[in-house]
């Protein structure tokens, strides 16, 4: 059983999110990464591989949660990059951006946005 949003943030425990994203988000196949799985240059051609499969008509960036947006009865997927800093982030976005340069993907960057309260509804 998950504890109320709000205690999760503010006990210092570590955060499901997976659970958390699973949740909201049921029609999506949920990856919560962090830094210690892929070196950052590996991690952008991982999702932009994933692009490729999946073929999502656009890509929603919320700083560290990446939504593949998928024609109705699609599963799509989420990406979670936990634990990385703002200059990762940085590079990420980029290189959807760069990836996506004249292709059929539309890439939507909210680049200050904080998914956990914008996106999740966590306070």
């Amino acid at each position: 059983m998950l504890i109320e949003n709000n205690d999760i943030l503010n006990s210092g425990d570590v955060v499901d999110y997976e659970a958390i994203i699973s949740e909201k988000f049921p029609n999506y196949d949920i990856e919560v990464i962090t830094p210690d799985i892929f070196e950052i240059g590996a991690l952008v051609e991982y999702i932009t591989d994933d692009i490729v499969v999946y073929k999502p008509f656009s890509v929603m960036v919320y700083r560290h949660l990446i939504r593949f947006m998928m024609n109705v009865g699609h599963r799509g997927k989420i990406y979670y990059l936990d634990g990385f800093s703002d200059d990762d982030l940085e590079i990420v976005h980029g290189g959807l951006l760069k990836f996506t340069w004249r292709r059929d993907v539309k890439i939507s960057l909210f680049k200050n946005a904080d998914p956990d309260r914008d996106v999740l509804g966590l306070k």
